[in-house]
């Protein structure tokens, strides 16, 4: 190899570390927004029951999470890197607030638990991924497929609760979502290769550390949700 070629791969490849640092840099402050917001709600018995019980606020969160997650998903890379970031802020913030309920349902050490449980999975995943250069693109249609399945499954299951088919639905998730998370993960990789000094490159991070964001919060309360609820 020339050393012509040499430096070019070597920059190359800083510049995917780079694009990935900053990717997961990017999703690790959603989730401590999450967190603190989730953690902050918590300790407001009146608000958490107005979240939780209130279907005009509950509702009204869920209508705002997915119009913020589709306008980013369109828009991120016309928009500046700082109002996407405070874009994806908010939709961090939101998600608190949402998941402040598990809070009524879960211990603290449970969630506690959970979490690290999630963060080691998750990290182990992305470092297979890494390590041995996945290429997951067929695999993406198969899995995308699956979680439409799935997703009508679960549906369906809060129509016509069946405790047996609710298990089933929440390990075939977690499956789901470990193997979203390895192809969402090589696919981050990719595009890390091809960013280079693209001008969008602020909304690409943005785009791809919500999508790695989504994946961990789906993981976590699927991992949650096998665990034993706070006796009444």
């Amino acid at each position: 190899m020339s050393t012509k070629a040499a430096k070019l791969r070597t920059t190359e490849e800083a510049r995917l570390n780079t694009f990935l640092a900053q990717t997961y840099l990017v999703m690790s402050l959603g989730l401590v927004v999450t967190g603190l917001v989730a953690s902050a709600t918590s300790n407001n018995l009146e608000l958490i029951l107005r979240i939780s019980l209130n279907p005009w606020i509950s509702f009204g969160l869920f209508i705002v999470q997915i119009a913020v997650v589709v306008l980013l998903s369109a828009a991120a890379i016309k928009m500046s890197p700082v109002v996407a970031g405070l874009f994806f802020i908010l939709y961090s913030a939101l998600t608190g607030l949402t998941l402040s309920s598990i809070f009524l349902v879960y211990t603290e050490e449970q969630i506690a638990s959970v979490f690290w449980i999630t963060a080691g999975t998750f990290f182990l995943i992305s470092l297979f991924t890494f390590l041995f250069k996945l290429k997951l693109g067929s695999f993406g249609a198969v899995i995308f497929m699956l979680l439409l399945g799935w997703t009508l499954a679960w549906t369906v299951s809060w129509l016509f609760p069946l405790s047996t088919f609710n298990w089933a639905l929440t390990y075939i998730g977690i499956a789901l979502f470990v193997g979203l998370t390895a192809y969402d993960t090589a696919r981050l990789r990719e595009i890390g290769k091809q960013v280079g000094t693209h001008p969008a490159r602020g909304g690409l991070v943005i785009i791809g550390a919500l999508t790695l964001y989504l994946d961990f919060i789906n993981l976590f309360l699927l991992i949650l949700r096998t665990s034993r609820r706070r006796s009444s």
